[in-house]
């Protein structure tokens, strides 16, 4: 995956509190520890997002555990039912 560079400005305080609670072997520089932050907080806003949706057009319906579903493992174990499996 292409990788492009950019700059972040942030408080001097935050840096403090990343390196107090940064694993230096999970996350070998500051820019590892804030990409991954970054991805995950970008994955809540998604989930989020698809969860609002799924509650509005369900009218009423709680469908949000949809918004968590593991789609990867159901469509497994949608191709084992079909071939008889489980």
């Amino acid at each position: 995956m292409e990788q492009l560079r950019t700059t972040v400005r942030m408080p001097a305080e935050l840096l403090k509190a990343i390196e107090a609670v940064r694993d230096s072997e999970e996350f070998p520089t500051l820019s590892d520890f804030v990409r991954r932050a970054v991805e995950k907080y970008v994955r809540e806003l998604r989930r989020a997002k698809i969860a609002a949706e799924c509650k509005r057009l369900a009218e009423g319906e709680n469908l949000v555990n949809f918004a968590e579903a593991d789609l990867g493992d159901y469509a497994g174990r949608m191709a084992q039912a079909e071939r008889g499996e489980i």
